[in-house]
C-alpha cells in the first residue's frame, strides 16, 4: 500500500453544519465522485466538496457520512470511489481488497475533533481527562463524583470498531480499557446529539465537533482539562488548530489506484490542499 507524501499538518474543522447529501443520478459516467465513510469527518469533507464543485462545474461529488467501517465496505464493494477513514484499514478489509485485485492507496487528509456533550440541564461544565476516563470506563456512575448533581451517568457512543472515532477514544482516552456497562451504543452521531438534547436524565456522549457546535443551543459542550488544575478547553476552530483541545484524531482517504478517475484524483488533491497543505 502506497502513501501520498505530505509533511504538513492540518486541522479539518469548519464551524458549520452541512445538509443532507445530494444525489446526482443524471451525471455522465466518470463525472461523479462517490465518497463514503467516517461521520466524524464527513461534514468537513462535504464542505470541501461544495467548494470543489463550485470550481469544477463538470464534476459532482456525493458525500455520505456513515462510519469508517461502512466507508471501507462501500469502497470494497465498489459502491464508493473514496473511503473516509478515521482508523487504519483492518487486516480483514485489506485481505478482501487483495482478493478483489484492488490496489489501495491511502492519504492523510486532515484532523477532526471529538466533542463531549451532555444535557444543557447538567451543571457539570468541565471534566479533567482523568475524570473523563473514569466516566466512560464506568468507574464513575454518578455525576456527584465529579462535582455535579446526584444523578446517574449514562454514556452514549457508537460501535467499536465500526466507528473509528469511538475506537480512537477508547485507545487514547480510556487507555484501551473497554467502555463501561453504563455506555449505550447508538447508530449515529445525530442520534447521540438528539438524546443529549431531549433526555430527562443527564446523559453524556461523544459527537463530531462540527455537529456539536451547530447544535450548541440544544446541548452542552463540556470543556476538557489536562488535569484538575488546568482550565477547561472547549473545541473550536482555534483550539483544534493550536491543539490545546485534547481529543483530536487524523482522518485519511482510501481509494483503488487501479480504477481511480481523474476527477477523484483531483478531489483528493484538493482536499489535501485545503487540509494538510494549509497548516503552517
Amino acid at each position: 500500500m502506497r502513501h501520498c507524501p505530505s509533511k504538513a499538518m492540518c486541522l479539518a474543522i469548519v464551524l458549520a453544519m452541512t445538509g443532507a447529501t445530494a444525489a446526482f443520478s443524471q451525471d455522465a459516467p466518470g463525472t461523479s465522485v462517490r465518497v463514503n465513510g467516517a461521520g466524524i469527518s464527513s461534514d468537513q469533507v462535504q464542505l470541501w466538496a461544495r467548494s470543489f464543485m463550485d470550481s469544477n462545474a463538470g464534476t459532482r461529488v456525493m458525500v455520505t457520512g456513515s462510519s469508517a467501517g461502512k466507508g471501507f465496505e462501500s469502497l470494497l464493494e465498489r459502491n464508493a470511489d473514496i473511503a473516509i477513514a478515521s482508523r487504519v484499514i483492518s487486516s480483514e478489509e485489506e485481505k478482501k481488497a487483495q482478493t478483489m485485485g484492488m490496489q489501495l492507496q491511502e492519504c492523510l487528509v486532515g484532523y477532526s475533533g471529538i466533542a463531549v456533550i451532555t444535557s444543557p440541564k447538567n451543571t457539570v461544565s468541565d471534566l479533567s481527562m482523568s475524570q473523563l476516563k473514569k466516566v466512560f470506563s464506568g468507574e464513575y456512575t454518578n455525576w456527584n463524583q465529579v462535582g455535579g448533581p446526584d444523578s446517574p451517568i449514562r454514556c452514549l457512543a457508537r460501535r467499536v470498531p465500526e466507528s473509528g472515532a469511538t475506537d480512537f477514544f477508547q485507545e487514547k482516552v480510556l487507555d484501551k480499557q473497554p467502555y463501561g456497562s453504563n455506555t449505550a451504543i447508538l447508530e449515529s452521531w445525530s442520534s447521540i446529539i438528539k438524546v443529549c438534547s431531549g433526555a430527562t436524565d443527564l446523559p453524556v456522549g461523544l459527537a463530531p465537533v462540527i455537529q456539536a457546535l451547530a447544535a450548541h443551543q440544544s446541548i452542552k459542550v463540556i470543556g476538557l482539562k489536562q488535569d484538575e488544575h488546568s482550565p477547561g478547553v472547549k473545541p473550536s476552530e482555534d483550539t483544534l488548530r493550536d491543539k490545546s483541545y485534547p481529543i483530536i484524531l487524523a482522518f485519511k482517504f482510501y481509494w483503488d489506484q487501479k480504477t481511480q478517475s481523474s476527477q477523484a484524483k483531483q478531489f483528493v488533491e484538493y482536499c489535501v490542499r485545503q487540509g494538510l497543505s494549509s497548516q503552517k
